[in-house]
């Protein structure tokens, strides 16, 4: 009996050995093909080469990056340059204010909008030149808000008729 239970357990011990060997052999780890990777595999090789990568990539991306800019600044100094506006002068709107009675004489080719309050027309015939109505205003005819006037003879304008008128005025002009 002593000599049974010695051979199941050798048996039972073979089979399992056997059973491990074939479990490892299946599941191929370590092969040729497929080696494990080892912490000094990791920080040694596969970190440098990772670094050079990106290394390589980032000045790729700088040199692409300092070439457009350099195009879009030789294309920028080709271009010819847009007039500055001068605060108050020809190219901008400056808002007038007058009081009642006051006028705004203006010079050919100044444009006038009126924004609040009452004004009328002055000058010669036709005093002002109404673009939003592609009209002519005489002179004494009032003036409609947000309509876009343009003065086509030199010291026509517009006379205040309320207490206080904000005129916009693109163009030279006096007050009187």
């Amino acid at each position: 009996m002593k000599r049974k239970l010695a051979i199941g357990i050798v048996v039972i011990a073979v089979a399992a050995f056997v059973g491990g060997t074939g479990i490892l052999a299946f599941a191929e780890l370590g092969t040729q093909d497929d080696p494990l990777i080892t912490l000094s595999y990791l920080t040694e090789v596969f970190k440098k080469q990772v670094m050079d990568d990106t290394k390589k990539a980032e000045q790729e991306l700088a040199q692409k990056l300092e070439s457009r800019i350099s195009e879009l600044e030789a294309e920028l100094e080709t271009r010819p340059s847009a007039p500055t506006p001068i605060p108050g002068g020809t190219d901008v709107f400056s808002v007038v204010t007058l009081n009642n009675g006051q006028s705004l004489t203006c010079s050919v080719g100044t444009e006038i909008m009126l924004r609040i309050g009452t004004a009328t027309g002055f000058g010669s015939a036709p005093a002002l030149v109404d673009y939003t109505d592609g009209a002519t205003l005489s002179s004494g005819t009032a003036l409609v808000t947000n309509h876009m006037y343009l003065v086509t003879i030199e010291g026509n304008g517009a006379r205040a008729t309320a207490g206080t008128v904000r005129i916009l005025v693109r163009g030279n002009y006096k007050i009187t």
